[in-house]
């Protein structure tokens, strides 16, 4: 969008998607206290109406976020930036396409593209759903920024690319009565003066755009029809994350307030003042006594942390089996506190992901065909967050090539991979075993054989790679050497199942790693050549 020097002066003037950008910086702060523990404390203390002056006073020595509920919840999104597969292709001239992938290795904090949206980019994702992901040119460099929708004064969206933008107006030292406005538009990228009601162009700090477009785009492409706005991926579990909120501090003040358990004795007749709690002082009057603090019982360590009980006076008073012991605390608030907030956390699972927050089969074992559907729900969720950073990461590469290689970048194409690999090893180990009991498909049975390697190498990109490969060149994976035996195939064949560990076992990781799919089978077969198949039987 290309804006009119006029048109500027107006949306100066005028604000008009401010209504907007209050709502957007409204929503922003929930999410940000929520889910960064920003501004806690403040949120609390819409609780004093329901609390003493004494829990008001802990309750603000012992805040506790949601932080790490929200770090656990959104847990599985991690799959979106490590999940296995994807490509990168970049219309470039072949010389070019080397170097291009350097300058993206850069883009902002010594960061590649991808960790960079990873790392800086996610959270903001989550907390600022209406900030923008937003080039700058620093050094004759281009590099990737997010503004916050609070440096945010104005801008057109459509769907989630940015028509134009303007900052917040900042002021200069020299002219602190004058109020000054980044504008950025599809041309130029300016800077308008306000002095009282008169607004003016600055041409010579206003410079053409490099890009040819507003470099800027809306971090997340979910909408909100009520208010209007873009909204965050886990907005839906805001209500339930007050609750928990309010529930953990309550809990947290009755531990710290009620949670010691009370020492009791019966009290002893004060040595010193014969139970009177008075002797007399210097002048001849009566003066509290220093051994007992006036109580007139013997006291072994701080009253205040104990309760003294008196000796019984007469048969009529109540007599106790010991001399002292510990009052507890009443456990089963406590227990109801906690199954309170491990049932809020259930809840607050099932609102983001649609599935239960722990698998339970009620004492019924399940296929392995229901066992995959139970992620179903969580994989389709991450293909949602995958495809907006797809497009994030596709707009920022295509303005860098832009910017560095102009007529010569005709695009690119970016596609993150979609294998999540959200179940453990141990879980989808199981599931194999299970699968392969249940005679499934061989088809089925070699992708979760390929899930479990994947997840169990995920840190070990070598190993995965080797036994990946291995999976192609071992003959009749699913079969035990003795099934292999008994059936009616080629000798040659029968040999390469009886002797594929010992094969496997001669040959080191360079081998295995560098050796192609082609090359380790014929190596597979001259090493049987050397074995005989009938005395290697007879062994087994």
């Amino acid at each position: 969008m290309t804006l009119s020097t006029e048109e500027i002066i107006e949306i100066i003037k005028t604000n008009p998607n401010k209504a907007s950008i209050t709502e957007a910086v409204k929503q922003h702060n929930e999410l940000n206290m929520h889910v960064n523990a920003v501004g806690v404390q403040d949120h609390l203390s819409t609780l004093k109406d329901y609390e003493t002056n004494l829990q008001i006073q802990v309750g603000s020595k012992i805040i506790e976020s949601n932080k790490g509920l929200y770090s656990s919840l959104l847990n599985p999104t991690t799959k979106v930036f490590s999940a296995k597969g994807g490509t990168k292709r970049y219309e470039l001239p072949n010389s070019s396409k080397d170097k291009f992938r350097e300058q993206l290795n850069y883009v902002a904090h010594g960061l590649t593209l991808r960790k960079w949206l990873e790392k800086k980019v996610f959270n903001k994702y989550i907390t600022d759903p209406n900030g923008i992901v937003f080039i700058e040119v620093e050094k004759e460099k281009p590099k990737a920024t997010f503004k916050s929708i609070t440096s945010i004064f104005d801008y057109k969206v459509v769907g989630q690319k940015v028509e134009y933008v303007v900052f917040n107006p900042f002021k200069k030292e020299k002219d602190s009565d004058k109020l000054y406005y980044r504008v950025v538009d599809d041309v130029n990228d300016y800077i308008f003066e306000k002095e009282k009601d008169t607004v003016r162009l600055i041409k010579n700090e206003t410079f053409e755009n490099h890009f040819k477009k507003c470099p800027a785009i809306v971090v997340s492409d979910l909408f909100d029809d009520v208010t209007g706005i873009k909204t965050s991926f886990v907005s839906n579990t805001l209500e339930k994350a007050n609750k928990f909120l309010y529930d953990n501090s309550v809990h947290s003040k009755h531990k710290l307030l009620f949670g010691f358990s009370k020492y009791w004795e019966y009290g002893i007749t004060c040595n010193t003042c014969g139970g009177e709690g008075l002797v007399r002082g210097e002048d001849g009057g009566q003066v509290e006594c220093s051994s007992c603090n006036g109580t007139g019982v013997r006291s072994l360590g701080d009253v205040s942390d104990k309760r003294v009980i008196p000796l019984p006076v007469d048969k009529e008073s109540p007599v106790l089996k010991e001399f002292s012991g510990h009052e507890t605390p009443d456990l089963d608030i406590w227990k109801q506190y906690k199954e309170d907030l491990k049932d809020h956390k259930k809840e607050l699972y099932k609102e983001l992901w649609n599935v239960n927050y722990t698998i339970e089969s009620n004492g019924q074992a399940k296929t392995a065909t229901e066992a995959v559907i139970d992620v179903q729900p969580i994989n389709e969720k991450l293909h949602s967050v995958t495809d907006n950073f797809e497009t994030i990461e596709k707009f920022v590469t295509d303005l860098f090539g832009i910017f560095y290689y102009e007529s010569k970048y005709k695009g690119c194409s970016i596609n993150y991979g979609r294998r999540y690999l959200i179940e453990s090893p141990d879980t989808l180990w199981k599931k194999l075993c299970k699968a392969k009991s249940e005679n499934m498909p061989y088809v089925f049975l070699l992708n979760l054989t390929k899930e479990y390697i994947q997840s169990l190498y995920a840190n070990n990109e070598e190993e995965c790679a080797i036994q990946m490969k291995l999976l192609k060149i071992e003959p009749f994976v699913f079969m035990t050497i003795s099934e292999v035996v008994n059936l009616n195939i080629d000798k040659e064949e029968k040999k390469r199942k009886i002797f594929f560990q010992e094969w496997y076992k001669s040959k080191n990781e360079t081998q295995l790693l560098l050796g192609t799919k082609e090359e380790l089978e014929k190596d597979l077969d001259t090493f049987i050549k050397t074995k005989s198949y009938k005395d290697e039987t007879k062994k087994i």
